[in-house]
């Protein structure tokens, strides 16, 4: 159980992370940070994982290189019309799907100013969230429950959009920094979804 939770705090720190990476542009203190000893130190953490090398070495070069206003600039491309971050321009979620992400806001709530359940950051944390929550789960019932909700949230909705969120980073971003945070995305949610299929219980 202790391997378990230790699995699920790290895996709701890096959706969460990767939620930040996305919501809105970054601070020059935020910058900053990519040049320090901890986010230096969690990217060698994801370096070592054989699936995570190639997309965090090229993560880290795009982050050690970033400029605060070319980074804006970047990040204006991301969410310019059709928006990137509107899952709905991605791919076409079922009815079944859209209840599940407004019961889960409703049920968990947001950090974000947008509540909107087809925005992409919104499903992102939300799957922290789930994680987090399932690794602090007072009884088995619960804990299982959650698990169950991460997995619908993954396979039923991430997962259609995510691929189309990558090309489209990469088409707008070309060789960037947020190209590069997308194609890290999409290294740890197929590892991570992975693990949710076949080795979570």
């Amino acid at each position: 159980m202790q391997a378990f939770r230790v699995t699920s705090q790290r895996r709701a720190e890096l959706y969460h992370w990767f939620t930040a990476l996305f919501a809105a542009p970054l601070s020059k203190d935020d910058l900053n940070d990519f040049g320090g000893y901890d986010m230096h130190r969690f990217l060698d953490s994801l370096a070592t994982l054989d699936p995570l090398t190639e997309a965090t070495e090229a993560f880290r070069q795009q982050a050690e290189q970033a400029q605060h206003d070319a980074l804006a600039g970047r990040y204006q491309a991301l969410t310019a019309s059709p928006s990137l971050l509107d899952t709905q321009h991605l791919s076409e979620a079922s009815q079944d799907n859209l209840l599940l992400m407004s019961m889960l806001l409703k049920q968990h709530g947001t950090g974000l100013a947008d509540d909107d359940p087809l925005h992409v950051c919104n499903q992102l944390e939300m799957m922290g969230t789930l994680a987090m929550a399932a690794a602090e789960a007072g009884d088995e019932k619960g804990r299982l429950a959650l698990l169950d909700q991460q997995r619908e949230l993954a396979n039923t909705l991430l997962i259609d959009w995510l691929p189309a969120f990558v090309t489209g980073c990469s088409e707008r971003d070309h060789n960037g920094f947020y190209a590069a945070a997308a194609a890290l995305l999409q290294a740890v949610f197929i590892m991570d979804l992975h693990y949710l299929n076949n080795v979570a219980e």
